[in-house]
This record gives structure tokens, C-alpha cells and sequence, in this order.
């Protein structure tokens, strides 16, 4: 039921809310960004701009612009619109064009001119509270960006001076940047607030306060209670201090599936990284096997005769063919060898993010005799389809895979 309302709220809603009226009110097009249909609104929003007589409506629509931009995170667009604000501006809109200049700037890492902008709103004392504590914190931020752990420390210091008590969100910026930068040990001073007990977990690790082994075991009991992601990232640091190729490549393929943006951001993982361990491992079960770099044949043949009893094997064997191997057509069936494998382990978002730029590479999935039946899967490859689409701002083609997925429902 729940895909059937997002389905009418996303595509039925809007229309509805657009031609009820003349032309688009400022408000029904925030409420289509807050349906989940930003670059829509801020589409809608864009033409109504152009079509505006009325100066000041036109600054309306503009300030809207910066917001819709900013839920979008299109930082290049945002600062270049909030940057060059019309001379004719009132002063509150160059002001916002400032602010949210300074976000966008901080965002796209140029962090001395974030600095700058940041300084400017904080000594002109126009920032809401809310604000001040944000700017301080993108100010922060810009430190730990260029590597600056002992100044990021001492602001972080000043602003829990500034600003008691502290909440969550804050507590765990500022803990996994310094346990990012250097500053393991300072961090744990926050770990009596922090509620996050995998990145309390990954800080223990980092400072040296808990072993690899310890670390481990700690890890994989949470797993079994919480489920949590983080855990994955605590498992693959320890793998890389233990120097076990085996566990970081299984860690880095369940923390790409399970991670989101709940997942503090020093615990999530890449698929670069997770194409590197896969690297690494297989390389180090090829020197078991004293293969010969360049033999594809013999790298893929063994990666066929561990499918069955070592699979995390032959998927970073696989993988490292896909990588490596000069010949396409090895390429190819090595890469349709590590989708299969991933999938039968109900690895399937891992799959989207080492294939990100193949969208549709599952589509063969779904009509595929051998996953027919398979309705778990089928509902999952859906289920991600859907979500990449709407990523991409394709909302009809994600409307599609939603029916599909409803009609799969038993």
C-alpha cells in the first residue's frame, strides 16, 4: 500500500496542485519538493520565475531556487545563482544569497572562501540561532576538510563553550572528524554523550583503547542484535589491522548494501574502496595459487571452482577480472559471474553501486528463466530500480518499477 501512495503523492498530488490555480503558488511548489519531488519543483519553480512581471515575486522565486538547489545539493548551480545576486536585491536576499553561498562553497570544499563568506554572516549578527550554530559548524567542517585536525579540535572546543548541551547530530560530526583526522584520543572525551555504538566502537578501535580481535567480536554480536551498518566499517578496520584481505572484502560488500544516511558518515564505505579490496583479496588468493598475472583463463577458472565453496573467493576474482582482464568477452562473463554471486548472497544493492554507471544492468533479472521464480529477489532488484530512477529525476520510469513492485506483492 505504502508504494501506491508514494506513487499517487509523487505524480497525482502535483498535477492536481498545478491546475488548481492560475499558475503555481511559492507554497505548492515547496510541497512538491517535500513529496520527494524536488527536481520538479524546482522546474515549476523556475518557469514560473520567467514568466513573473512582478520584481519582488521574482526574488521569491529565486530565493526558492537557492532552497530547491540546496535539498538537491547541486552546489555548482547553487553557488553560482546565490553567488551573483541582481544589484536591484533587497538586503535580506543578498544576505541569504550569502548564506547560502557560504553552504555551497563549503559543500564543493572551498573552504576558504566558505570561511570568508561565514565570517562576514557571523560579525554582521543577521544569523538566526539556528544558523549561528550551523555557520560554526560548516566553519569546523572546513578544517577538518583541509586536514586542519587541531584547529577543527580548538573551534570544536569554543563552540561547546558557546553552545550547551550539544546534541546528537553534533556529537557525532565532531567524533568521527576528529577520529578521522588524527584526533582519535580527543574525540573519546564526547563518547560518554555519543548514542552511536558503532562509531563508539570504531573510536575505541581507532585510539587503540580496544584490539583488532576485540574490536571484532564486539562488532559482530552488535550485528546479530542491531543490525546496524556502521558495524561493517568497525569489522573491515579491523580486517585491515589483522591483515585479513577475506574479512575487509565481506565487510566493505555488506556496509555498501546496508549503509545510509543514518550511517555516520567516517563508518560508510565506497565502491571504489570495495572494488579495491575485492583487489587485494584476490590477488592475495591468486599468489596461494601461484596464477600468473595476465593468465585471465586460469584467474576465471579458479573463480569457477570456488563458486561453491568459497564464494567471497570467486567474487573477488571475478571482480578482479572485471578490472583487470584485457579481453572483453572474459570481461564481460567474469562481470555477469560477480552480479550473480552478489545477488544469490541478497547482496543487491551492493550490485547497483559497483555498477552505478549501468542503471539498468539487473533489467536482464527480471526476465531472466533462472530468477523467475524468485520473488524475494525480483520484489529487491524492484525495489532498487525504483529508487535509482527517482534518483535520476526519471519519476515516470521509477512510477513503472513501483506497479511492478506492487503487483509482485503476494
Amino acid at each position: 500500500m505504502r508504494y501506491i501512495i508514494f506513487f499517487l503523492a509523487l505524480f497525482v498530488l502535483p498535477v492536481i496542485s498545478l491546475h488548481a490555480a492560475p499558475g503555481p503558488t511559492p507554497e505548492a511548489v515547496m510541497s512538491l519538493a517535500h513529496l520527494g519531488a524536488s527536481q520538479l519543483a524546482l522546474s515549476t519553480a523556475q518557469q514560473a520565475q520567467a514568466a513573473s512581471p512582478d520584481r519582488a515575486q521574482w526574488f521569491t522565486w529565486e530565493v526558492l531556487r537557492w532552497d530547491l538547489l540546496y535539498q538537491l545539493k547541486r552546489w555548482p548551480d547553487l553557488l553560482r545563482y546565490a553567488r551573483n545576486v541582481p544589484p536591484d536585491a533587497p538586503h535580506a536576499v543578498r544576505d541569504y544569497g550569502l548564506w547560502r553561498s557560504a553552504q555551497a562553497s563549503a559543500a564543493l570544499h572551498q573552504d576558504d572562501e566558505a570561511r570568508e563568506s561565514l565570517a562576514r554572516l557571523l560579525w554582521q549578527g543577521g544569523l538566526d540561532v539556528a544558523q549561528t550554530r550551523e555557520a560554526r559548524r560548516l566553519v569546523i567542517g572546513t578544517y577538518f576538510s583541509q586536514g586542519r585536525g587541531e584547529d577543527a579540535y580548538l573551534s570544536i572546543l569554543r563552540y561547546q563553550q558557546d553552545f550547551q548541551p550539544l546534541s546528537q547530530a553534533e556529537i557525532v560530526d565532531f567524533v568521527q572528524g576528529l577520529s578521522a583526522h588524527g584526533k582519535a584520543v580527543e574525540a573519546m572525551a564526547w563518547l560518554p554523550q555519543l548514542h552511536d555504538g558503532a562509531l563508539d566502537l570504531f573510536v575505541r578501535l581507532s585510539s587503540g583503547m580496544v584490539s583488532p580481535s576485540m574490536a571484532s567480536e564486539k562488532a559482530r554480536a552488535a550485528l546479530k542484535k542491531t543490525g546496524a551498518a556502521g558495524y561493517w566499517e568497525v569489522l573491515a578496520q579491523a580486517a585491515v589491522l589483522l591483515q585479513d584481505t577475506a574479512g575487509h572484502a565481506e565487510a566493505l560488500e555488506n556496509l555498501l548494501a546496508g549503509q545510509d544516511e543514518d550511517t555516520p558518515e567516517v563508518l560508510r564505505t565506497s565502491a571504489e574502496k570495495l572494488w579495491q579490496s575485492y583487489n587485494a583479496h584476490a590477488l592475495a588468493v591468486g599468489n596461494r595459487r601461484q596464477l600468473l598475472l595476465g593468465d585471465d583463463g586460469a584467474w576465471l577458472a579458479l573463480a569457477g571452482q570456488l563458486e561453491q565453496e568459497d564464494s567471497l573467493a570467486a567474487r573477488a576474482l571475478y571482480a578482479h577480472q572485471v578490472r583487470q582482464s584485457q579481453v572483453a568477452t572474459l570481461r564481460s562473463k567474469a562481470q555477469a559471474r560477480l552480479i550473480a554471486l552478489l545477488t544469490h548472497a541478497g547482496l543487491v544493492r551492493t550490485v547497483f553501486q559497483l555498477f552505478a554507471d549501468q542503471p539498468d544492468l539487473l533489467l536482464w533479472l527480471l526476465d531472466d528463466p533462472l530468477w523467475l521464480d524468485d520473488a524475494a529477489l525480483r520484489r529487491n532488484v524492484l525495489s532498487e530500480l525504483a529508487a535509482q530512477a527517482k534518483n535520476r529525476g526519471e519519476y515516470e520510469q521509477a512510477a513503472e518499477y513501483l506497479l511492478q513492485l506492487q503487483e509482485s506483492r503476494p
